[in-house]
């Protein structure tokens, strides 16, 4: 090749490079769309109810995946809110563990517990004082999902709710009074009720940012030579 011809066919070159650069980066600002999305949980028995969400972008249509939960709550029965415990709203199911397959949400991983105690002195001067009650609650949960593995096939059988809550109360001047409350076995059923998309840069961007930068190295060492 001429030796006159080859700056201006790296000039050439180079300005393809950086025009393919912009066109990339308009193409860029089209943004793929990843999900978050989310279920609502109905739980048999009068076990509660909730929502989770779940972030699609690991979702395969076709393999078994566990995949953990972005955010949710479950309100059920089994909190401790009576007797002036002070227990929570609900229970927080962020990192819990989803279960798909075949792009399917088919069961739940979770579980929860909470302890309260609460001290309550009546004075002499009031109706059945003086006295000292002493109130203790404990509550325990877990939504278990069957799963089972054979021959590389997954069988999933279900999600269900079990948990108990047990609040003692020991006045000082009476009888021990225990209220006591289990969920057994209670089935868990998922809905999709929203999908919310979330932009993601389209790949394209980052060929184009590199594509570019290799255009600008090229003609810094073009020019050095030149000179």
């Amino acid at each position: 090749m001429c030796q006159k011809l080859r700056p201006r066919l790296g000039s050439a070159i180079a300005s393809t490079i950086l025009s393919l650069f912009s066109a990339v980066s308009l193409v860029g600002i089209d943004k793929a769309q990843a999900a978050v999305l989310t279920y609502n949980l109905d739980i048999y028995n009068g076990g509660g109810s909730g929502f989770l969400k779940v972030d699609n972008s690991s979702v395969n249509p076709i393999l078994f995946q566990l995949i953990p939960v972005s955010e949710g709550r479950l309100y059920t029965p089994l909190i401790l809110d009576s007797f002036g415990l002070g227990g929570k709203e609900y229970y927080n199911l962020a990192g819990a563990i989803a279960i798909f397959y075949e792009g399917v949400l088919r069961g739940l991983q979770a579980g929860g517990s909470d302890t309260r105690t609460r001290e309550l002195i009546v004075p002499p001067d009031e109706p059945g004082g003086p006295d000292y009650i002493n109130i203790r609650g404990y509550a325990s949960w877990s939504i278990d999902t069957y799963v089972q593995h054979y021959r590389g096939i997954s069988f999933i059988g279900g999600s269900w709710l079990l948990g108990y809550k047990e609040v003692y109360i020991t006045p000082m001047n009476s009888m021990p009074y225990v209220d006591r409350q289990t969920i057994d076995s209670a089935g868990v059923v998922f809905t999709l009720v929203n999908t919310e998309p979330e932009p993601v840069p389209e790949p394209l961007t980052v060929g184009g940012t590199a594509l570019a930068l290799a255009g600008l190295s090229w003609l810094k060492q073009k020019k050095k030579m030149a000179a």
